[in-house]
């Protein structure tokens, strides 16, 4: 898709796509080989924009955050498990139903607004919707396929997912942090060995 075109969401809708790059930009902008990063997009079942598409800068801040996770050594596996759940989370807040974006999950990376609050991958601000009594702002209005039972049957309340997500990302900081004087030494090391 070409740069400021409509992007039909395959119901005759459409929105409009922002400024992006072409994935080869994409790849030079994040420091790594596109095999590497399209491993992660395919691990992660990320849309992947097709040939004549373009990367948003959002895609772009969602994808450093999981790239510097893996470089603190934090499995692809956890951070799936983390965007699941993030994911999951989302959807019980009918997040998704406020757009026709195939990146709808990732469309808020980057926003530098001063919310300490957002979660850690999609960067969605989602402290408001979980408070207790907590007026949810937002309608769905988009057709969904009907589930077999409700949410709430399943057992699928957005304060219970909500505590498996801090769970996990307290695990995945908690690693994060002990990596971090690993990384120091190296990076002392190779400044030593290149002076």
């Amino acid at each position: 898709m070409k740069r400021d075109q409509k992007d039909t969401a395959g119901d005759g809708k459409s929105c409009t796509v922002k400024h992006g790059m072409t994935f080869p930009a994409f790849c030079k902008a994040l420091g790594k080989s596109a095999p590497y990063i399209h491993n992660l997009q395919t691990k992660l079942g990320l849309y992947i924009p097709g040939k004549g598409e373009d990367y948003s800068s959002a895609y772009l801040a969602f994808m450093q955050i999981v790239v510097s996770l893996r470089t603190f050594s934090i499995p692809v596996d956890d951070i799936c498990r983390l965007f699941e759940t993030e994911k999951k989370l989302l959807k019980l807040l009918k997040i998704d139903s406020l757009t026709h974006s195939r990146t709808w999950y990732l469309d808020t990376c980057g926003s530098t607004s001063g919310a300490s609050n957002r979660l850690l991958l999609t960067n969605y601000e989602i402290d408001p919707h979980i408070k207790p009594n907590a007026i949810q702002s937002n309608l769905d209005f988009g057709p969904k396929e009907k589930e077999l039972f409700s949410g709430h049957e399943m057992g699928e309340d957005a304060r219970r997912v909500f505590d498996v997500y801090q769970r996990q990302h307290g695990e995945i900081i908690e690693r994060v942090r002990t990596e971090t004087p690993v990384l120091e030494r190296a990076l002392d090391w190779l400044i030593s060995v290149t002076q």
